[in-house]
This record gives C-alpha cells, sequence and structure tokens, in this order.
C-alpha cells in the first residue's frame, strides 16, 4: 500500500512551475517595454503588470508625435493601457483616457484631422510587417477637419484601418490596386447644429505600391469612396460615391455622385447655406457633383422648369444635415 504524499511533495512541483512561467513571463513582458519604447520618448516611465495571464503596459501621461515632410501626427492621453497575450505578440488593446489626436498630410492644408474624447480604444494587429487591422472607437468624441467647415460631434465613432498591399496594375485598367482600405461609422453624428444622423463609409486606397510616403499615393493614387450614407430613424437621406485625386495648389479634387431624398438640404449643405423645409422625396434623386477640397463643390441646381419630385407626405420631414 502507498501511502499518502506529503504536502510538501504537491506544492513543490506547482512552485517550481508558477517560477518558470513568471520567467518566461517576464521575457515577454520586457519584449512589450521594448517595443513601446521604439515609439515613446526616451526616459518614459512604463508600469507593468498581468501576471500570469496577460500582459499590461501603462504609461501616463501619453505624448507621442510624427513630423516630417509630408506628415505630421500627434497622439496625447491622460493615460494609455496597453493589453497583450504573451503568446500574441502582435496583438494589442488599448485603452485612453482624455486622447487628443491629430493627424495631418501637410501638402493638403485641408486634410487634417483631430479627434477629442474622454474615452477611446484601440486594437492593433500586425501581420508579415504590415497593419492586418487597426481599430479605434470614441465615446462622446469632438471631431474638427480641415474638410468641413463645421465640427462634428456624435455618440460614438469608429474606424477601422488595414492594409492590403498589391502591386503595379493592369494595363487594360487605369485604376491602380487598392492598398489600403478604410471604414468609419458613426451614431449619432451631428454636423456642427445638424441633426443626428446614422453614418457610414467603405473607402479604399489606390497606389502603384504600398502607401509609405506621400509621394507614392500622389503618383496616380487615388481615395476610392465606394459607399457614404448618412440615415435617420426613418431611413437613408443620402449615398454618396466618389473618387478623390491630388490635385494642384494644396487641393484634393473630387467628383462623384449623390443620391439622396432630400435634395434641396443636400445642396444648401454643401452650399453652406441654413437648412430648408423640405419632405421626402418617394424616389432619390441622382446629383452629380465635382469640385475640390475643401469647400468648392460644384452640384447642379434644381431645374425651375422641371416639377419637384413626389413626396411621403406622411412620413417626417428631411433632417437638418448640417447647422
Amino acid at each position: 500500500m502507498i501511502g499518502r504524499l506529503p504536502l510538501w511533495a504537491t506544492l513543490v512541483p506547482l512552485a517550481a512551475g508558477i517560477l518558470v512561467w513568471f520567467i518566461l513571463w517576464g521575457g515577454h513582458r520586457d519584449r512589450l517595454v521594448a517595443d513601446m519604447q521604439q515609439l515613446l520618448p526616451a526616459g518614459t516611465e512604463i508600469a507593468t503588470s498581468g501576471f500570469p495571464y496577460r500582459l499590461v503596459a501603462n504609461v501616463k501621461p501619453l505624448d507621442i508625435g510624427r513630423d516630417d515632410v509630408a506628415v505630421s501626427s500627434r497622439l496625447q492621453a491622460a493615460e494609455i493601457s496597453v493589453n497583450r497575450q504573451p503568446w500574441q505578440p502582435n496583438r494589442h488593446v488599448m485603452n485612453l483616457s482624455t486622447s487628443v489626436a491629430q493627424l495631418a498630410i501637410k501638402p493638403f492644408p485641408g486634410a487634417r484631422v483631430r479627434i477629442a474624447a474622454d474615452k477611446a480604444q484601440a486594437s492593433l494587429r500586425l501581420e508579415d510587417g504590415r497593419i492586418a487591422r487597426l481599430s479605434a472607437v470614441w465615446e462622446m468624441p469632438e471631431i474638427t477637419t480641415g474638410l468641413l467647415p463645421v465640427p462634428i460631434t456624435a455618440t460614438s465613432f469608429e474606424a477601422h484601418f488595414r492594409e492590403t498591399p498589391g502591386n503595379g496594375g493592369s494595363g487594360a485598367s487605369p485604376r491602380l490596386p487598392t492598398q489600403d482600405q478604410l471604414v468609419m461609422a458613426g451614431t449619432a453624428l451631428r454636423l456642427g447644429g445638424g441633426d443626428p444622423l446614422k453614418l457610414s463609409l467603405d473607402s479604399e486606397i489606390t497606389a502603384r505600391g504600398p502607401v509609405r510616403s506621400f509621394a507614392t499615393w500622389g503618383d496616380g493614387g487615388t481615395v476610392e469612396i465606394r459607399s457614404l450614407t448618412l440615415a435617420d430613424a426613418t431611413g437613408e437621406v443620402v449615398r454618396m460615391q466618389a473618387t478623390v485625386v491630388p490635385g494642384g495648389s494644396g487641393a484634393l479634387r473630387i467628383a462623384g455622385t449623390i443620391e439622396t431624398v432630400c435634395p434641396a438640404n443636400v445642396r444648401a449643405a454643401i452650399a453652406g447655406l441654413p437648412p430648408v423645409s423640405e419632405k421626402r422625396a418617394r424616389k432619390a434623386v441622382l446629383l452629380p457633383f465635382e469640385g475640390s477640397l475643401p469647400g468648392n463643390i460644384a452640384i447642379p441646381a434644381a431645374d425651375p422648369d422641371r416639377p419637384p419630385p413626389p413626396v411621403r407626405g406622411q412620413e417626417p420631414a428631411c433632417p437638418r444635415l448640417r447647422g
């Protein structure tokens, strides 16, 4: 008969296992700290925690930026927490408090954006040295951009970006391959003092090769807005498709079409005029447009000799697209 093992005989292997994992975990922690130190200013203090299941690195406050001849970017936050699983070094989840993110494309003065929010969360997945997915969600953000004359607010706003590098292009088609994809969404989004709307944007960036500099994109590249929709509680109000290309004198050229059940309000919003009283059309009206960004868009005026489209008299009036 085998006697019962003493307690120490069972605790020693457990303690040894914990010690071995602590040493391994420490190696993963040091790798995370080293990765962050490459991005942070020298001397930034990084506090770590999370043993045994995850890695957590905290920095407060955060202030990092990049500034070169083409791009200026800056991220500030009262605190950032970076989470990473020890066995998934290419996946990160970040929580930020009281953050301000800024991005500007210097050759185009209007191509700048600033997003401020008390709470934000981001996730990053790297794959083969490229961004397989970068997502960010802001709660109650305040957004300003040089492409619009009014500020933007929303209950929530999110952006999802990924690199899909391709090379060359088909000789049968002038369209260059897609290099990046950008998707955005917003809830209760307001343009200035406009009514709350739901935003959905699906777009692609094309270029001859992976976009590592402005010059790469400027050589025949485009931004293809596959679909931009604005909707309220009654339904879709605006659907836009467009192509954006680099223009001269620091402008971006844009051309496309807008389908809308509120054509008078679309014309007023583009012209910077106050919203008008308008009922929704029974059938969407197609409006071609072209021009430059920011703020120089040409859209055909309503034909005074053509009767207005039939409207949905029993439904709510068109929303104010901007204030």
